[in-house]
């Protein structure tokens, strides 16, 4: 029994443990620093505006998911709330749930724990819940509370008034951990906004809050990503904004 509890305890000293040995799931080198930030904040109640910027198809959704995963299950025994923003529903919020379910299916610890669905867009570990938003212009989202986590998803699409009107107060009475999922593409995105806001509080601590990664990055962990870049740069050019 002492043995258990001390593996246990060391998989939930780390997100990169619990997503290896509880998901099964080996984070890729850029994906770590990112990871252990974020759940750094989140445990230190630090309340940092984080920024991680990919190359497309580099694997944000699947980090997000183990982040998500691992915080519900260590704060299982606590009323824990995620609160996560997509620009549609559909395919996007559909597609960051499917995401999340499969990684709660296949966790060995999450299998112990139990998790469910609740209303159609909330999952729940124990006490702890994530919700899942639609930050289309319409969408009705007032009245959430992000206690552990606020989360913006391809956050070039979404626009800087919805974000700042209903979802930003989410996370005001808890100074809760923010964090900007994204692609760059233009320099007037709310995902364009955050990263200087990011690089300039940088500089003022010293603190990273910024983690980017192109598809050079990306390519240089997998082979065929960057095989797949390659002919892409040769039709398009290196500079095309695919």
């Amino acid at each position: 029994m002492t043995l258990l509890v001390e593996s246990l305890k060391r998989l939930f000293s780390d997100v990169v443990l619990f997503s290896t040995h509880a998901s099964g799931i080996r984070l890729r080198s850029y994906q770590i620093g990112a990871a252990r930030a974020i759940v750094d904040s989140v445990m230190r109640r630090r309340g940092l505006t984080i920024v991680v910027v990919m190359s497309r198809q580099a694997g944000k959704n699947e980090c997000q998911a183990q982040i998500e995963t691992f915080l519900m299950s260590l704060l299982a025994r606590t009323s824990a709330e995620i609160v996560k923003a997509s620009p549609t529903f559909k395919p996007q919020t559909e597609n960051a749930m499917r995401r999340l379910e499969r990684t709660l299916e296949r966790n060995v610890i999450v299998k112990r724990l139990g998790w469910r669905r609740e209303s159609g867009y909330i999952y729940r570990v124990g006490r702890a819940r994530a919700y899942f938003f639609s930050a289309q212009v319409d969408a009705n989202v007032v009245g959430a509370t992000a206690s552990t986590l606020l989360e913006c998803d391809e956050a070039q699409d979404v626009l800087p008034a919805k974000w700042d009107k209903d979802f930003a107060p989410m996370g005001a009475s808890t100074n809760v951990t923010t964090v900007f999922w994204g692609t760059i593409w233009t320099s007037r995105t709310l995902l364009a906004r955050e990263i200087h806001a990011a690089e300039d509080a940088e500089r003022l601590d010293g603190v990273r809050r910024l983690f980017r990664f192109d598809a050079d990055v990306v390519g240089a962990e997998v082979p065929a990503y960057r095989a797949y870049v390659k002919k892409q740069v040769a039709k398009l050019g290196r500079n095309h904004p695919l």
